[in-house]
């Protein structure tokens, strides 16, 4: 009986390899944080006293927490508005099929690849040492995470799509702004959008962790009751926290669905 192969030859070597490879990785990654899972265990006999402990509630906490909930939702609102405005003008310098200057697309390119590197908590601390504490520094870090972000998607969709509808209002004669505003933005407003609701959810989730150092909003009050020992309020903070993403997932996929059949 005649066998046929299903495979190429060296496929079974490459993937014997690339399974070593990513084991001998995983080990040397384990050892290189030195996981102490002894103390882990030893530890982990407390966690039921923690947990009977954060097993209560404290109503007091809602008004403030809904207050400060108000305040992240601004935060992220805000810094998405003039993320999309910035990122709009800066993605069509940078998309390589309609950049007026190769070198600049290539410049911004490059410095929005350095933004995206540098994570959100990081460009907070930096800014916070300039501006002090507060929420315009949460304003501030949070936009320059969100254009880099809005930055980076939107050009991609401009030079995913934007190919032969640029060629073709180029042979009619139609000047830079033309192709933008009459051609560009009409084709990608639709993926637009669905990277700017996916860019708000990633601000209200950045508004709440800046509130680690010193940012307003409902992630300082969350800080505050935890630094405090006080599991009651970090339970409550917590579980309003969760229902809000919930909300917003739910938001965001119903705009997402909406956009995506055309439904109003």
């Amino acid at each position: 009986m005649e066998h046929i192969r299903v495979t190429s030859k060296g496929s079974v070597g490459e993937s014997i390899l690339t399974v070593l490879t990513l084991g001998t990785v995983f080990f040397a990654a384990v050892k290189l944080i030195d996981l102490d899972m002894q103390k882990f265990y030893e530890r982990l006999e407390n966690a039921p006293e923690v947990l009977s402990r954060m097993m209560t509630i404290d109503l007091s906490i809602v008004p403030d927490a809904f207050s400060n909930i108000v305040t992240s939702l601004a935060l992220a609102f805000l810094s998405l508005v003039v993320a999309v405005f910035l990122a709009m003008l800066l993605s069509f310098l940078a998309a390589s099929n309609i950049a007026p200057h190769r070198l600049t697309a290539i410049f911004i390119k490059s410095i929005f690849a350095v933004i995206r590197s540098v994570p959100s908590l990081v460009w907070g601390l930096m800014v916070i040492a300039s501006l002090g504490f507060g929420n315009t520094s949460g304003f501030v870090a949070i936009l320059i995470s969100a254009v880099g972000y809005l930055t980076k998607t939107f050009t991609g969709s401009i030079e995913e799509t934007g190919g032969e509808i640029i060629e073709a209002m180029k042979s009619t004669g139609a000047s830079w702004f033309q192709i933008i505003f009459h051609g560009l933005i009409p084709l990608c407003i639709t993926s637009f959008i669905a990277w700017i609701t996916v860019c708000f959810e990633s601000n209200l989730s950045e508004s709440i962790g800046l509130g680690i150092i010193g940012v307003g909003g409902i992630g300082l009050l969350l800080t505050q009751a935890i630094n405090t020992y006080n599991y009651a309020q970090t339970t409550t903070i917590v579980i309003m926290i969760c229902l809000l993403m919930f909300v917003m997932e739910l938001l965001m996929t119903r705009i997402k669905k909406n956009i995506k059949y055309g439904n109003s």
